[in-house]
């Protein structure tokens, strides 16, 4: 069964890279143009920013009714403004929550880790009151890599305070769990692995077929 289940994940791990290559896709901005099918009381839906945004779900995960809602550029108060067109209207099943790098683009406070962890746990909450059929799935912000120009002021350490916060809301939170993402992303120097990345942000080719073995099992359970 192992041996199985690892040969189909290469095989997926294979598709993206072919896919995606090492160029990043395109950005479509609206959530509507990024999805082909809509199953009543059924959907997936992937909420975030550009790094959800440029992922290909509807193609890697071709047999779920996936929604992709990342639009490049948001942050948390972008989704928390727009909850009923970015997730509600889908009536979904399973909610993938990824956002929160470019709240913290530019700025390093105690005050704005603490406020972006609030605004992220917000989000969750309004899906659980609004939508309480759906499984709920933090993902933790990913690690930069600030030898590269994408990362900008973004802070390693901030990221680690943010998720630390995160991974304690959703352990103590029935109907929400969190991803741990990080920590299969980040290399040896404790950045994003420089093989994941071309821009120190954004996964490449290869870091979106990481991204999707970590994610996989949580679509098919």
């Amino acid at each position: 069964m192992k041996k199985i289940t690892f040969v189909f994940v290469m095989m997926i791990m294979a598709f993206v890279l072919i896919y995606i290559g090492n160029t990043k896709a395109l950005s479509v901005g609206k959530v509507q143009d990024k999805t082909d099918s809509i199953v009543k009381n059924e959907n997936i839906v992937f909420v975030g920013d550009s790094i959800f945004d440029w992922f290909p779900t509807e193609k890697i995960f071709s047999d779920f009714p996936i929604v992709n809602s990342g639009i490049g550029g948001n942050r948390t108060t972008d989704i928390l403004e727009n909850m009923e067109e970015r997730i509600y209207k889908y009536n979904p099943t399973k909610v993938f929550i990824q956002i929160g790098t470019n709240d913290i683009e530019w700025e390093d406070s105690d005050e704005l880790n603490e406020e972006v962890y609030q605004n992220i746990v917000k989000i969750a909450e309004g899906v659980k009151a609004n939508r309480s059929q759906s499984e709920i799935y933090i993902i933790s912000i990913y690690p930069v890599n600030n030898n590269l120009p994408g990362a900008h002021e973004r802070h390693i350490s901030e990221i680690k305070t943010i998720n630390a916060k995160l991974k304690q809301y959703c352990a103590s939170t029935e109907g929400v769990d969190y991803i741990d993402a990080f920590s299969q992303l980040v290399g040896d120097d404790g950045m994003l692995d420089i093989d994941y990345t071309d821009d120190g942000l954004h996964p490449n080719g290869l870091g979106y077929a990481k991204l999707t073995e970590i994610l996989m099992k949580y679509i098919y359970e």
